[in-house]
């Protein structure tokens, strides 16, 4: 991406749970809350890539610029996303969150691997590293 004056590629990998691991993003949870994400990440100037995960934590993998602070983005898409189900349902989210960043050519990869979550889980076969929600 170009900026004027700059040139980055800054690529995030999101996790967070939960809270206490609860199964709270139930298939009805899971319809308002993917596309509830997609359209706050637009309108607050990130590019989704890819939202996944199973009942009891989520993936967003993004693109940002500089100026988008990493903990801002996690506090916004958290925040607004359990306040926006908590209307009709119950959603709370942990504390913490997990974050790797990753390289332009790894984004196919994990998109796959975002969209595959509930097979990998069942399967067994996870990223320790894209897995790690919190220390």
């Amino acid at each position: 991406m170009k900026r004027r004056g700059a040139f980055y590629q800054l690529v995030y990998h999101f996790t967070w749970s939960t809270k206490n691991r609860q199964p709270m993003i139930t298939p009805e949870v899971e319809a308002r809350l993917y596309p509830y994400i997609g359209n706050k990440c637009q309108e607050l100037g990130y590019r989704l890539h890819a939202i996944g995960g199973t009942e009891d934590h989520l993936h967003v993998l993004l693109s940002l610029t500089p100026s988008q602070l990493v903990a801002e983005v996690a506090k916004n898409l958290k925040g607004a996303s359990s306040h926006h189900i908590n209307q009709e349902s119950t959603l709370y989210w942990q504390d913490g969150y997990g974050v790797v960043t990753l390289r332009q050519s790894e984004i196919p990869k994990v998109i796959e691997y975002i969209r595959g979550q509930k097979e990998h889980h069942r399967q067994g076969k996870l990223s320790a590293l894209l897995e790690r929600t919190q220390e």
